[in-house]
């Protein structure tokens, strides 16, 4: 489920309804000797009374209204201004931060951005943490996560956690914000990169297989006049589907649609055909 736009107050209270975990023993039971696991603990979701994953003993779960609180508390700290959108999965959160305040102007491809990040806590995943830098284009209220621009970090167990927190999402909005030029060339590129609408329409299949995702995607794209489409067109179709899609998308589908997104900016048409080409002879082979 997804939840609208919202302030860090109401997120705060959402928070504290969080599902919550607990790590726990593994047995082994094998020719009937049962045998505890001397590496692994398993990931235990407490609210739906069902294991989440397998994590080696060193893990440390961070639950996901702590993560959230230390979050808040971090924006808080900086002073940021921040709109929060909330999406559950079944064992995690994710949550994407706007800063409206914290704009980004394109003059060389005439765009504006604001900064934000995404976040993703999962009880399913061993990845601690995950924080990305995302954009959002203020024309159309795109999101876009900016991986090429700003690495996502991924955050292990702390006691220091809103202070490591705090210290990564100031280092990733400087980084956004010095990162605009890459971002700017990128742009400018893919504005001049097009390719015929019947190509396209074939692209987005090889890229994207299901229909559903194909028939929304093309129904965002508007040819030129002369019957062309820029990749920029095409990038922008991908993440308008996915920032309108809303509760229709898990998360994983979600993060999985904004690496195809981000595939489209920075690879030209030409060498995404090429891609696809040899993935199919391979499959015939």
């Amino acid at each position: 489920m997804v939840e609208g736009k919202m302030g860090l107050a109401e997120l705060k209270n959402l928070g504290m309804g969080f599902d919550r975990a607990q790590m726990r023993d593994v047995h082994i039971v094998q020719d009937g000797e049962d045998y505890l696991s001397k590496r692994h603990m398993g990931i235990w979701n407490v609210d739906r009374n069902e294991l989440a994953c397998i994590a080696p003993k060193s893990y440390m779960v961070i639950q996901h209204r702590y993560a959230t609180e230390c979050l808040i508390e971090a924006l808080s700290s900086l002073n940021i201004t921040a709109q929060a959108q909330l999406k559950k999965s079944r064992h995690g959160i994710q949550v994407d931060f706007d800063f409206p305040e914290s704009k980004m102007e394109l003059t060389q491809v005439g765009e504006s951005f604001t900064t934000g990040i995404r976040v993703v806590s999962d009880y399913s995943q061993v990845a601690g943490l995950v924080i990305a830098a995302r954009v959002t284009r203020l024309a159309c209220s795109n999101g876009m996560i900016v991986n090429d621009i700003v690495k996502p970090k991924r955050i292990k167990y702390t006691e220091e956690l809103k202070i490591t927190v705090e210290g990564l999402i100031d280092k990733m909005i400087k980084d956004i914000i010095t990162g605009d030029d890459k971002l700017a060339t990128m742009v400018s590129i893919a504005m001049k990169d097009s390719v015929e609408w019947q190509a396209l329409r074939l692209l987005t299949k090889g890229l994207f297989k299901k229909n559903y995702h194909v028939k929304e995607i093309l129904s965002r794209i508007k040819s030129s006049e002369d019957g062309r489409v820029t990749r920029w067109n095409f990038y922008n179709a991908v993440t308008n589907y996915v920032s309108s899609a809303g509760s229709r998308l898990r998360p994983q589908i979600d993060t999985w649609l904004q690496n195809k997104a981000q595939k489209i900016l920075k690879t030209p048409i030409a060498q995404l055909t090429e891609e696809l080409v040899r993935v199919e002879e391979k499959k015939a082979n």
